[in-house]
């Protein structure tokens, strides 16, 4: 994905948020330059390693934490596409959707909020976009699952052989809700993740998966 504004690069010595003096309500891509060394200068001053994972943090804090995001020192990690959004009258960013390229194209493989219900509703709205553009894709369980589906629409793997290509990885195919939840999104399926058996579903369009929308 392109940046959204230019000279992205005449900004790189910057190391918060605000001194890029970017529009509000707009989604903006961060240079990966920026957010290392940011992290990698920990210095004791609040800076946009920090401010980005403090998002990350509270949008994960009910569940203990992001697995492999775990600290500011620890971005942008394996992640290559950072794209965040200021909403508010504060100067730190308020949204986070963080993407890497995988099996398939871009998995959509952690987010971050402020915990108003306005940051949550605008990054649920962008997952949706790009679950219906061609490469996105996340696997996905319980309440998102249900909300990109409920509320969204948005298109599934609907194969086995799809999944297990995208994942890389073995899965057992459930097919139908087992509770018959969700007519037409018929691509559950169980796999263990860090030693526990968890029901996902593949969401969006994965290049060379067969989805229920092209």
């Amino acid at each position: 994905m392109k940046l959204l504004f230019e000279n992205w690069r005449n900004y790189l010595n910057e190391k918060r948020w605000s001194d890029y003096d970017l529009d509000k309500g707009q989604w903006h891509e961060i240079p990966l330059e920026d957010i290392k060394a940011a992290a990698d200068e920990r210095g004791g001053e609040l800076n946009l390693a920090d401010e980005l994972f403090q998002l990350i943090d509270t949008a994960y804090k009910s569940i203990g934490g992001h697995l492999k995001l775990a600290s500011p020192s620890a971005l942008p990690s394996a992640y290559p596409e950072w794209l965040a959004m200021d909403i508010d009258a504060d100067p730190g960013p308020d949204v986070l959707r963080v993407n890497k390229n995988a099996p398939g194209g871009t998995k959509m493989s952690a987010v971050g909020h402020d915990g108003t219900r306005e940051a949550i509703n605008i990054y649920l709205t962008k997952t949706a976009e790009l679950l219906h553009i061609k490469s996105y894709y996340s696997e996905m369980s319980k309440g998102v699952a249900h909300i990109m589906i409920t509320r969204y629409n948005v298109p599934y793997v609907m194969d086995q052989e799809s999944a297990e290509q995208t994942l890389g990885k073995s899965v057992q195919w459930i097919g139908e809700h087992p509770e018959k939840r969700y007519p037409g999104y018929d691509g559950w399926y169980k796999r263990t993740i860090a030693g526990k058996e968890e029901m996902k579903i593949l969401l969006g369009k994965p290049i060379g998966a067969k989805t229920s929308q092209l």
